[in-house]
């Protein structure tokens, strides 16, 4: 059955069985004609049709007419016509023929039809004046659940957080299975009114019902950062990584944060190599020191010096890096590379005040280059911040030369 007949008989059925009324037999057949119609894509006469019918005289709160006007509204909905639609559905709704049970339907696609034309005032209208009849009905109006979360919907378009809060949880709690959309505009709404212990139950649902989306994985675990849940915020960024969801540079350089927060820094460690070998992220400035960090951190002092001398060599003159790149060698014992990091920042153009001259003079002694050693502490003794240390040294080498 084509698209167009399935449409339309979910719109004429409902006519036909549930309402207080039934279709004129002459009505019936010619709706039925412009079905078949539109199935062979003749078009302009199946307007023709119901243009010649829509224009009848019916009288007032005519049944047939709002079926009419209806069907003809849907029809131009389809033809992508839809200020046309709009006016005929809008008619169709204020002949007021329809119960209510049947009405629904039709409310909801016009108010949908009126936002996505972007004229939400008469979409809530629409919505609050048919939300006012059905209180009024002593019987349970079916599909109000919808109507209930369009209304929120607006609301929340609004930035009226309050009442669009009220009018997704009625929707919610009259629906008898799980929309995926609610869950997340209900949460949006927490959110914002910055009720993250509600946040937190919505993303919970929303990850319960969608585990293989990754954005709930990070919503989750964004809330528990908040909620100072630091364990569980590492816990679900842990789980969205190992089943392969992690798709953005900030998602992995975060989670590597995490486990450096949480000092787990060798995991940090392994998380960045493993996105920079796959190409997820980039090797610059910024990633390059969060992964020295976590193998420093992890005790892996020549992992790190590896990474900033390999980060160096795409950016030589990185004074920052370079000051690194010492002390990293520094601490441990890497003294050939402590020489070699203090010419690069002398070669980069920056000035000492002492430190790493004499930093590069306890390299030289380590490495029984005594003369060399002697150089460099003369020249820490001659800066204002390290002059004492640099003295120390030379009294402690003329000590050793007796």
């Amino acid at each position: 059955m084509k698209v167009y007949k399935i449409f339309y008989l979910i719109l004429l059925l409902p006519s036909l069985i549930n309402a207080e009324e039934v279709l004129n037999e002459t009505v019936y057949w010619e709706l039925t004609r412009v079905d078949s119609k539109i199935e062979e894509k003749k078009f302009d006469e199946a307007e023709k049709i119901l243009r010649y019918w829509y224009k009848k005289s019916w009288r007032s709160r005519s049944y047939n007419k709002a079926v009419i006007a209806r069907t003809y509204g849907f029809f131009l909905y389809q033809q992508e016509r839809y200020d046309e639609a709009i006016e005929k559905l809008q008619v169709s709704y204020d002949e007021n023929a329809f119960p209510l049970q049947e009405a629904t339907t039709l409310v909801q696609a016009l108010a949908q039809l009126y936002t996505t034309q972007g004229d939400i005032p008469s979409a809530k209208e629409l919505l609050l004046d048919f939300i006012e009849d059905a209180n009024k009905s002593p019987k349970p109006v079916p599909g109000m659940h919808n109507i209930y979360a369009l209304t929120a919907l607006i609301y929340a378009s609004e930035k009226n957080y309050d009442l669009a809060y009220d009018y997704i949880n009625l929707a919610i709690s009259l629906s008898t299975s799980f929309r995926e959309d609610w869950y997340q505009l209900k949460f949006a709404i927490e959110y914002n009114k910055e009720d993250f212990i509600a946040a937190e139950v919505s993303a919970k649902e929303l990850l319960l019902n969608r585990p293989e989306k990754k954005r709930y994985y990070v919503q989750l675990s964004a809330v528990y950062n908040i909620l100072e849940k630091y364990d569980l915020s590492l816990a679900t960024m842990e789980v969205s990584y190992m089943k392969g969801l992690l798709d953005k540079p900030e998602e992995f350089t975060t989670l590597a944060s995490f486990y450096l927060y949480k000092k787990n820094p060798a995991m940090s460690a392994k998380v960045l190599e493993k996105a920079i070998s796959d190409e997820d992220i980039i090797f610059d400035n910024t990633n390059a020191k969060l992964l020295a960090d976590s193998w420093l951190f992890a005790k892996e002092r020549l992992k790190s010096l590896d990474v900033i001398d390999r980060s160096l060599g795409d950016d030589p003159d990185d004074i920052k890096l370079i000051k690194q790149y010492i002390n990293i060698a520094f601490s441990a014992f890497k003294w050939n590379e402590v020489i070699s990091g203090v010419q690069k920042a002398n070669e980069a153009g920056y000035e000492d005040d002492g430190k790493y001259a004499l930093m590069k003079g306890i390299a030289y002694f380590e490495m029984d280059l005594i003369k060399n050693a002697q150089n460099s502490f003369i020249e820490a003794s001659n800066s204002k911040k390290y002059k004492d240390q640099g003295a120390a040294w030379l009294e402690y080498l003329e000590a050793l030369n007796g």
